[in-house]
């Protein structure tokens, strides 16, 4: 398991390595006798602090708070004394920030972990429902000797950890939320720009906390209490919404997904959201910082295209939000809408170079072939089955037979499956120059690349497509 050590750990473990190369005795660099601010460890819980020689050398003049433990080594006997960890742990195990800090007996044993780092990276870790808080010490003297603290005492010896240099509990606030400080959502909203921290969210009027789920399209259901800003509450400060305005949302790793303005405004279930809370945690990066969900009363759930993660832009246009759905038909029968076009553009996006009549234009969509693995098969389609069944018939296509393109006009052109097969070189394209297609090529329109090494004889371009039709 790859460790990751924190700021404080590395900032202790520096200290640890300076105290050491200008010890005068060359020796063991620190002393609990000395009160000097020889050592110091960083701990991480509930909030952050450091446990110092000087508390250290503290509590142990108090023969109250000093234990000693001897344990036998190859038959050698080794005496420890030291302070019980609960000690440490009393620091960052709440809000206390001085003496006296209350040791939170119950939480400890609710349970949480508690993690060890010494100085060179090893890490040990055990649960607090496994051991009392004073089964270990932190310890200073062996044999009575002065040594570098390290942890010792009644519990198994891989929690044994000289050099300790931090020590950090699962107490610590979610880390992602504090990677998650610096991300920010942006919105334009008909050419209004504005940006949102996940604090300033939170921190608005429109936050709420609701069930919802989504199901993926091989039919596993996912719900959990979600929190975040209310998406039309939000759109709306900005511009009212028409049922006919595009909402488009770009994801961190660039996928792209579009709700049309009347989807926003169905409220009947409950409330679509901009989640990063899930289960009272931050959502982590990925699925996260922020996803699009629908919550409600009654545990409203959705498809799962329809949940965009990783939102970072929203744009929103008026009055330009246009469905379609293209019918596909073969051994099964399919209706390609618009959502999963451009989720099918987004996860297998393929730009291509099309020249026409010796004009040029990039269009942008994803490889034809991949319709195929809708209708070549009665019972299976793709992305609805087991990982283990093939979304796509490969040995058929390869065997060749007549797809025909047909456009809203009725113009049809027929392409043989061999020659689509795993042919990235020609496209369904939903966009011309990084916009949507225009009146004249709307919903779909198929090319290729001019440059394509692999083309079936006669193919020509097909615009306005409504229909898709394998024969076999």
């Amino acid at each position: 398991m790859k460790r990751i050590i924190t700021a404080a750990t590395v900032a202790a473990i520096a200290l640890f390595l300076v105290v050491a190369q200008s010890s005068a005795t060359g020796a063991d660099a620190t002393s609990a006798a000395t009160g000097e601010e020889a050592w110091s460890i960083a701990l991480s819980g509930a909030r952050e602090d450091v446990f110092a020689a000087s508390r250290y050398d503290w509590l142990m003049s108090d023969s109250r708070n000093a234990i000693e433990t001897t344990v036998e080594k190859k038959g050698v006997k080794y005496t420890y004394r030291g302070v019980p960890l609960e000690f440490a742990i009393s620091m960052i195990d709440g809000s206390d920030y001085a003496e006296p800090y209350a040791f939170d007996a119950a939480k400890w044993k609710e349970g949480y972990t508690v993690s060890f780092v010494a100085k060179d990276g090893f890490t040990a870790t055990f649960s607090t429902k496994d051991l009392g808080p004073r089964a270990l010490i932190i310890s200073t003297l062996e044999n009575g000797q002065p040594t570098a603290p390290q942890i010792v005492g009644d519990g198994p010896k891989n929690l044994w950890v000289r050099d300790l240099a931090a020590i950090e509990t699962s107490l610590a606030p979610n880390p992602v939320s504090k990677e998650a400080d610096s991300f920010s959502i942006d919105l334009d909203v008909n050419g209004t720009a504005a940006s949102f921290t996940l604090k300033e969210l939170e921190a608005s009027d429109l936050y709420l906390e609701k069930k919802g789920s989504y199901t993926t399209s091989a039919g596993t259901r996912y719900s959990g209490v979600y929190g975040g800003v209310k998406l039309r509450g939000l759109l709306e400060r900005y511009a009212k919404l028409s049922l006919d305005d595009s909402v488009n949302f770009v994801a961190t790793d660039g996928y792209e997904m579009s709700y049309p303005g009347s989807l926003v405004l169905d409220d009947k279930e409950g409330d679509w959201i901009l989640a990063f809370r899930l289960d009272g945690e931050y959502l982590p990066k990925d699925p996260g910082y922020v996803r699009t969900i629908k919550v409600g009363d009654k545990d409203p759930n959705i498809d799962g295209h329809l949940s965009v993660r990783m939102v970072k832009r929203i744009k929103v246009k008026q009055k330009d939000f246009k469905d379609f759905s293209i019918g596909l038909s073969g051994k099964a029968t399919f209706a390609l809408d618009r959502s999963t076009v451009q989720s099918c553009v987004s996860c297998h996006k393929r730009t291509v170079v099309f020249e026409r009549k010796g004009v040029s234009a990039s269009y942008t969509g994803f490889p034809a072939w991949l319709v195929l693995g809708y209708v070549d098969d009665p019972k299976y389609a793709p992305h609805k089955q087991d990982k283990s069944v093939p979304a796509y018939e490969d040995a058929l296509a390869k065997s060749g037979y007549p797809v025909d393109f047909v456009a809203a006009d009725g113009f049809k052109i027929t392409v043989n499956a061999k020659d689509l097969d795993h042919n990235d070189d020609i496209i369904l394209a939903m966009y011309k120059n990084d916009a949507n297609l225009g009146a004249d090529e709307f919903p779909l329109v198929l090319v290729w690349d001019k440059a394509a090494k692999r083309l079936p004889e006669g193919i020509k371009n097909a615009k306005m497509l409504s229909s898709i039709n394998a024969k076999f």
